[in-house]
């Protein structure tokens, strides 16, 4: 019995390894994020001293722009979960691809996740970027602003899983519940679009301020045609 009990602790379930990778994935995350901010943070006095006020517009909108690339990337990747492989595609499809398909049959599931099944995987895929801006040298005497867009984007990635469930529960807070009718936020009535059968637009799920513009356009059925043509392409080829 004690040797079976020492090889569940040498060798987890694989779901207790994978909340493993979410713990630490999360940790490392913000870890990174803080000291990357702390670390860019620091060539900002002489840029304060040229145009204190012109470096502030920068940093504002550079904010929003950043803001809007996390919603373009939450609708993207939601659009690719919802749309191809399944919960037995190699790899990615039981961690990735089924918590999408799930959603569709239990929205409400997401509101029993607590904070690190939540924003593990979020986490997870966004490590290898985050690393980057922070470890590659910084060339002298410019500011870092495209490292410092991706970590703002980054951030919003992070926050954008929390937003989700947000938008999902019947009671959030009075301070959430300002920020979903402001718009700041995804609200539920938005994201109710999207789970109006047959599940097919409004995939955006930071702030959802792209997916009127994008469902107009036509965005995501021109990319899945285009997808399914190269597929047809490759196999008849």
């Amino acid at each position: 019995m004690r040797s079976m009990n020492f090889l569940r602790i040498l060798f987890p379930s694989p779901f207790k390894i994978h909340r493993l990778v979410e713990v630490l994935s999360i940790f490392l995350f913000l870890l990174f994020c803080g000291l990357s901010i702390y670390k860019f943070g620091k060539f900002l006095p002489e840029f304060i001293n040229d145009s204190p006020w012109i470096l502030l517009a920068q940093i504002v909108v550079l904010l929003l722009i950043s803001y809007i690339t996390a919603d373009f990337f939450s609708g993207f990747v939601h659009f690719l979960g919802d749309s191809f492989g399944n919960e037995n595609t190699p790899y990615i499809g039981p961690a990735f691809i089924f918590p999408f398909r799930d959603h569709h049959v239990d929205p409400k599931g997401i509101t029993r996740h607590d904070f690190v099944e939540t924003n593990g995987n979020n986490c997870l895929v966004s490590l290898p970027i985050l690393l980057y801006c922070f470890f590659a040298p910084i060339e002298a005497g410019v500011f870092p602003w495209g490292r410092t867009f991706w970590i703002f984007v980054l951030i919003g990635i992070f926050f954008t899983n929390q937003i989700h469930k947000w938008a999902h529960q019947d009671n959030p807070t009075r301070f959430i519940r300002f920020m979903q009718r402001k718009r700041w936020i995804l609200s539920p009535e938005h994201h109710q679009v999207h789970h109006t059968r047959p599940y097919d637009t409004y995939f955006c799920i930071t702030t959802g301020w792209l997916n009127p513009i994008l469902h107009k356009i036509g965005f995501f059925p021109t990319i899945k045609k285009f997808v399914h043509s190269l597929l047809t392409f490759v196999r008849l080829g």
